[in-house]
Formats: structure tokens, sequence, C-alpha cells
């Protein structure tokens, strides 16, 4: 199945920039609207359940890469209407509490200099930026680890005796293969054993396939119907 992402209101937001005109692909306006706000650098916030970051000067390119993902990817900036190089991550299922990261300015790592939170490599010796995440509640996204041991337990909210099963790319949309397990009358858990990565799923309810009610990371598949996606984290 093919994902784009779409904003709420199922139109792309255009913001102009002092280099062209961007769209920020997000799926929350509040976010859009702080991305495209933000008149000088400030230090990371989470709006949304997306870490934010940014950063100004004369870059011809300006990314980041994190810890969790083991510093493999480098995540590009876009430019928002001011001149500032703005950056949203999903805040990934499994990532502890601290976010440790670092920016690539022009080719050259280093810290965020608009970060005062910083710590040092104790391997390479290199800076590396901090940013603090808040404290979530047990059912964020639908999913939570409460042994910390990794992979996944959908959650799902219902009537009491029903048949409730989750479909997604990690099982190849199979709405048959894995079941909740009803832990309390209309209270549904599944607990799945998942290698880091994203995936998208949807709960089979009643005969229909429903994206996650409480996860705000809504996508569209090609055919136009919603689905829903989670981040897990590698260990650190």
């Amino acid at each position: 199945m093919r994902i784009r992402t779409v904003l709420a209101l199922t139109c792309v937001i255009c913001v102009g920039s002092v280099r062209g005109a961007f769209a920020f692909d997000v799926t929350s306006v509040n976010l859009h609207l702080y991305l495209s706000g933000l008149k000088e650098a400030r230090a990371p916030v989470v709006v949304d359940g997306h870490l934010v970051l940014s950063a100004t000067g004369s870059y011809r390119f300006v990314g980041a890469a994190f810890s969790y993902e083991g510093w493999r990817e480098v995540h590009s900036f876009e430019i928002n209407r001011y001149g500032v190089f703005v950056l949203a991550v999903p805040i990934p299922y499994g990532e502890a509490a601290m976010v440790r990261y670092r920016l690539v300015l022009d080719g050259l790592w280093a810290a965020d200099p608009s970060n005062p939170s910083s710590e040092r490599d104790v391997a390479t010796g290199a800076s590396m930026s901090l940013a603090l995440l808040p404290d979530r509640p047990r059912t964020v996204l639908g999913v939570w680890d409460p042994s910390g041991e990794g992979g996944a337990v959908f959650y799902f909210e219902g009537e009491p005796e029903q048949r409730i099963t989750v479909a997604g790319t990690f099982n190849g949309w199979d709405p048959f293969i894995h079941e909740l397990e009803e832990t309390a009358p209309g209270h549904y858990e599944l607990r799945l054993s998942l290698p880091p990565g994203e995936y998208y799923y949807v709960f089979v309810y009643r005969g229909e396939r429903i994206a996650d009610p409480l996860n705000r990371r809504l996508l569209y598949g090609k055919d136009g119907r919603p689905v829903s996606a989670i981040t897990i984290a590698s260990a650190q």
C-alpha cells in the first residue's frame, strides 16, 4: 500500500519562503502553524507529538541525525517564509525520555547552536545535543510497551465481546492473523514483537477497517482510506 501524509484538513497548506515555496508535510495544523511562524531559531520543543528543531544561518543545507536511529539517517530541514530552517520529526514509540542528536551544517557535524543542553560522546568525544521529552500517558498512539523489551502493545476500546483484529504492514494487511484479547469489558490488547522501523496499521472492528482513534499520525493510502503509523526506535 502506498502511503502519503496529509493535513488534518485533507489539503496541503503551502507557505512562502525566501528561497521558494515549501509545503510542510505534516498531519497537524498546529504543527504547521508553528513551523511556518518561527522567525528565529529556538531550543527544541515538542508540538503535537513531534520534536521540532530549528536553525538560522547562511547555510546551503541543514540536517539532523538521532541516536535512536544509530545516526544512520540525516533528516533534511526545510526553510520557512522567514528564512528559518525547521524540522519536525515524530517522537518514536519506545524512545527514552532524553533524545540525543547532532546537526549537519553544510556537511559538518555540530551540536545545535540554539540548544544549551549537550554532552560529549564518550566513544568519539563529539558533542551531542540533548532534548528532553515530556511524560507520555500509557496509551500513547494506542500502543505502549509496559515491559520495556521492545515491540508494541496495541490498545483498543469498543463494545464488549467483540472480535478486534489489527492489520498492517507487519502482517501483509491480513485482517485475520492478529486478534486482540479482551482484558476487561470493552478493553482489548495485543502484544507484537516488532523490530525497529516505521509501521502502518488499522483496526478491524465490526467488519470495518478503521484508523487508530488514539493515534494523531493519520495517513492515507492510495485508495484514500485512512491508516495509522507508529515508529519503533532502535535500542540504544
